[in-house]
């Protein structure tokens, strides 16, 4: 079957035209007091042995339970041609992070090896190329021919992030562009930000959707790892992240905002 032929387990009972309903805030701001609540009370109530492992299981639990859900949402589209292939890279795409964490938390807490870089930082990556891979079999589905604007924003919006995360790291210390650590980095930086854009286009297209407010949800869970990438990665140039940093802070709540969206979605559909 031509995948862009729409497939009737693709389609919802009834699509209205716009989404009525408005964004639970509240969801929010208990996603930020949990993740507040968390940071502060490992830093200050917990000893650092006992806290690192805390954050490990902590960071492997959350994106663990990320693709469960999605599975969940794979399985409701068993056979169907782009709902169900989009959210099986969705779901794979933050299993992979748990493997990140798995194998992150057995260098740095199990054998004390440095964890940057390493095999780890393989699992990481992988987050992007299959979340690439969900947006644009979402995208291709719904706009099959991207506007001139949204091209130009895929390609220049990247670019720009790129080029002020370079001026920043060169600047910010004794960083040379001759250095591994920073050319490292530039690849993990320009794919997270490349993601964003996709999202952010996605977001665009379906703003007026059924699965607008689930999509604007999903671009600001990316937008919080996005984050949380550009300073981590900015951070082990200078050697300055450790478990107990507040970056995690943004990973967390990008991950959460996005089982939330994941959920609103599927109940949407």
């Amino acid at each position: 079957m031509n995948e862009d032929k729409i497939d009737p387990k693709e389609i919802p009972e009834v699509v209205p035209d716009k989404i009525k309903s408005s964004f639970n805030y509240k969801a929010f701001l208990g996603i930020a007091i949990l993740v507040i609540t968390f940071h502060v009370g490992i830093n200050y109530f917990i000893s650092e042995d006992n806290a690192d492992t805390v954050v490990s299981i902590f960071s492997m639990f959350i994106p663990l339970t990320l693709a469960i859900i999605g599975f969940t949402v794979v399985l409701k589209y068993k056979g169907a041609q782009v709902f169900g292939k989009a959210y099986l890279a969705l779901s794979l795409a933050y299993l992979s992070i748990f493997f990140a964490e798995v194998t992150y938390a057995v260098y740095d807490i199990v054998y004390d090896i440095e964890p940057y870089p390493s095999i780890a930082d393989i699992f990481f990556f992988m987050l992007y190329p299959l979340l690439l891979i969900y947006l644009f079999k979402n995208i291709r589905f719904f706009a099959p021919n991207l506007g001139k604007k949204s091209k130009i924003w895929i390609i220049v919006m990247p670019l720009l992030v790129l080029l002020g995360y370079s001026i920043l790291s060169t600047t910010a210390g004794e960083i040379s562009i001759l250095e591994f650590d920073f050319y490292y980095g530039i690849v993990f930086v320009y794919s997270a930000t490349l993601t964003l854009a996709v999202a952010v286009v996605g977001a665009s297209i379906f703003k007026e959707g059924v699965i607008g407010k689930a999509w604007l949800i999903f671009v600001i869970g990316i937008l919080l790892n996005n984050i949380g990438d550009l300073w981590y990665y900015n951070l082990e140039l200078f050697d300055g992240y450790d478990l107990l940093h507040p970056v995690n802070m943004f990973w967390y709540s990008g991950y959460i905002v996005v089982i939330y969206a994941l959920i609103k979605h599927k109940k949407t559909l």
